[in-house]
């Protein structure tokens, strides 16, 4: 019974509730980015022998294989891919199952630490019931917040739980250091910061925050709470110097030159930040009403809006209000102040306002600001409400029932979240219907229905998935014709369903002509003009196999084609031998290229070349029948002329 005292049920039905919340999930598959940090991160996938390579590269780099510039500064956040690893090794393989139970269970110990710092820092009056005080109501209504789903239903928000819980171990060391002035607790919230740090970069506003909660909440004398903040910046100075170390920059200078890593690319000045503002007001928007949800937020699902438009006044004005109380409640430490600070202080680093996150906004980006608002509304609730109601009875059975009202409801909103993160092509195609006019969301779903299509076997079934395909690609590149993913899975499209391969070229040339080393839009394109019959479309086929000549020069596959074309279709020996000497010299291993020379030099009359290399070609197949058939032909013929 002693787990149902006061001190412990606090903690019992905090963990019980993260099971309550996000129990639905145990059974979700891997979403979105998960494929990233684990599913196909080669680092991840090696279990406890990846890890020093996790802490040696970006983070992307075990999945692209390269380290790749896609975000200014790039990203460094190694462990929580680290734990992943971890977790591959330990359960001998991928299993989304026990990555979804260490987040819930992550989870629970946030809000876990959250009820224990505010029932430290802050004393309910004698009498209250404990469910009704500041720390319970904060950390049950942040843990509640229908906003969390994308970092607790996705494996891969693990780096976002980290990077708020560590910090808050880190506060609570500190104020145990500042009760028993043991250098060894305040090393051990160092630590815990760091670790923070190393989960994701914006713990760093802690450095600002834990000074804050001293300042706010304790009457330590100031020069020492300044001194014991200094150790926490030169422990995100140590961070800072070692992402350095690692990446080479701390920031990428020129930003990408792709609309959907840059969403502010085609924008003005005015529209830039017109838009930023716009999405702060969304962000408190959100918290109060946090429907409809969706995982994308890219162009143009945020339209651009400019300086003078209403939404973006209305948040400035909102915003500029926020700022102006905090400022002003600072010195009596008010309760409402410090949650504004901590909010601002936690957004501010993801707003786009210091540097640009990639996209124009993101609900895991609010999830460690949402405290603060969870703590605003803890105290309107537990010290505002009683000055409009009497104190007694009324007072308690009015804040009861508002509690659980709005946790039922906020309840039921993440248990239907939850459902959403099953896996790619739930989520893409849930979320495109609330995302209609995004770029990203709209190729996703397209992608994943012709995925879909791929698997049917249904051919009812199997062209409605295609058409879906075909609608969400045409919608996304009628947003931004230049998407070169969508061009890619549009061409697909075209080709597998349409049978229209003229106009599935088209888009591949399309895409070549932005990025002329895209492999998947090369291949498709040679694929793709191997289904046209080469007799009567032999004009054409020479004409794009050209264009991708002048793409890539070197590539053999390319080469080849033109010289078989030449050869069998175009009766141009000349031009025959040349490309195909190119592709052997290319790719000496293609036996085709070989027996396709052989044939071309034989016609030519040149045999002692044809039987040259068709010897070349039998070295790399000596059991080859077509070879030994030409080279004797090849011999008669020698005979034949010597005769």
């Amino acid at each position: 019974m002693k787990f149902l005292s006061v001190r412990y049920l606090p903690h019992l039905l905090i963990f019980l509730f993260a099971f309550v919340l996000y129990g639905n999930t145990l059974t979700n598959d891997y979403a979105l980015d998960d494929l990233i940090v684990i599913k196909d991160n080669t680092f991840t996938k090696k279990g406890f022998s990846g890890i020093k390579e996790i802490f040696s590269y970006d983070s992307f780099t075990g999945f692209f294989g390269t380290e790749k510039k896609l975000v200014a500064g790039g990203r460094y956040r190694p462990l929580s891919i680290a734990s992943f690893a971890v977790e591959y090794a330990v359960t001998g393989g991928l299993n989304p199952f026990f990555s979804h139970l260490i987040n819930i269970l992550l989870y629970a110990l946030t809000g876990s630490f959250i009820f224990i710092i505010l029932s430290r820092l802050i004393k309910s009056p004698p009498g209250k019931p404990w469910h009704l005080g500041i720390p319970f109501i904060a950390s049950v209504l942040f843990m509640a917040h229908p906003v969390h789903t994308e970092v607790v239903a996705n494996i891969k928000g693990r780096d976002e739980i980290f990077a708020l819980l560590f910090p808050l171990m880190a506060v609570w060391f500190t104020l145990r250091y500042f009760e028993t002035n043991k250098v060894v607790l305040l090393l051990v919230a160092n630590l815990f910061f760091f670790l923070g740090l190393l989960s994701k970069e914006n713990a760093i506003m802690f450095v600002v925050i834990i000074p804050l909660t001293i300042y706010f909440f304790t009457r330590v004398p100031l020069r020492k709470n300044i001194a014991v903040s200094l150790s926490f910046l030169f422990t995100a100075l140590l961070f800072v110097f070692i992402r350095f170390l690692v990446l080479g920059y701390l920031n990428s200078g020129e930003l990408p030159k792709e609309l959907l890593n840059n969403p502010f690319l085609y924008a003005t000045q005015g529209e830039k930040f017109g838009t930023i503002l716009y999405t702060l007001g969304l962000y408190v928007k959100l918290l109060f009403f946090p429907y409809p949800l969706t995982h994308d937020y890219y162009p143009y699902h945020i339209p651009l809006v400019s300086m003078t438009d209403w939404k973006a006044a209305i948040s400035l004005v909102l915003y500029i209000g926020m700022i102006v109380y905090a400022v002003l409640k600072f010195r009596s430490k008010d309760i409402f102040s410090f949650g504004i600070l901590f909010y601002l202080l936690t957004l501010f680093i993801v707003s786009n306002l210091l540097f640009p996150v990639g996209t124009f906004m993101n609900e895991r980006f609010i999830y460690m600001p949402s405290l603060g608002f969870a703590i605003i509304i803890a105290y309107l609730v537990a010290d505002k409400l009683p000055l409009l109601l009497n104190k007694g009875t009324s007072y308690k059975n009015v804040a009861t029932g508002m509690l659980l009202v709005v946790l039922v409801l906020f309840t039921f909103q993440t248990y239907s979240r939850n459902k959403a993160w099953k896996d790619d092509f739930t989520l893409f195609t849930t979320d495109v219907l609330v995302s209609e006019n995004s770029i990203k969301c709209n190729i996703s779903a397209g992608g994943d229905y012709q995925k879909k299509a791929g698997l049917e076997t249904d051919p009812v079934k199997q062209a409605d998935d295609y058409q879906h395909s075909v609608t969400y690609l045409e919608k996304a590149l009628s947003i931004y014709p230049k998407a070169v993913n969508g061009l890619v899975l549009y061409g697909n499209v075209l080709a597998l369903y349409k049978k229209d391969y003229k106009q599935s070229i088209v888009q591949y040339l399309k895409v070549l002509e932005v990025d002329p080393y895209n492999k998947n839009a090369f291949s498709n394109a040679l694929q793709v003009l191997g289904s046209l019959e080469s007799s009567r479309e032999s004009a054409y086929k020479v004409g794009i196999l050209k264009q991708l000549n002048s793409i890539d020069p070197n590539n053999a596959d390319v080469n080849y084609n033109l010289g078989k074309i030449y050869g069998q279709f175009r009766g141009n020996l000349d031009s025959a031998s040349y490309f195909l000497e190119r592709s052997i010299s290319l790719n000496p291993g293609s036996i085709a290229a070989y027996k396709d020379l052989g044939i071309v030099y034989s016609m030519k009359g040149e045999y002692t070349k044809a039987l040259n290399i068709f010897s070349r070609g039998q070295k790399i197949d000596p059991s080859d029948q077509q070879i030994r058939q030409n080279i004797q032909i090849t011999n008669q013929m020698m005979n034949q002329r010597r005769k």
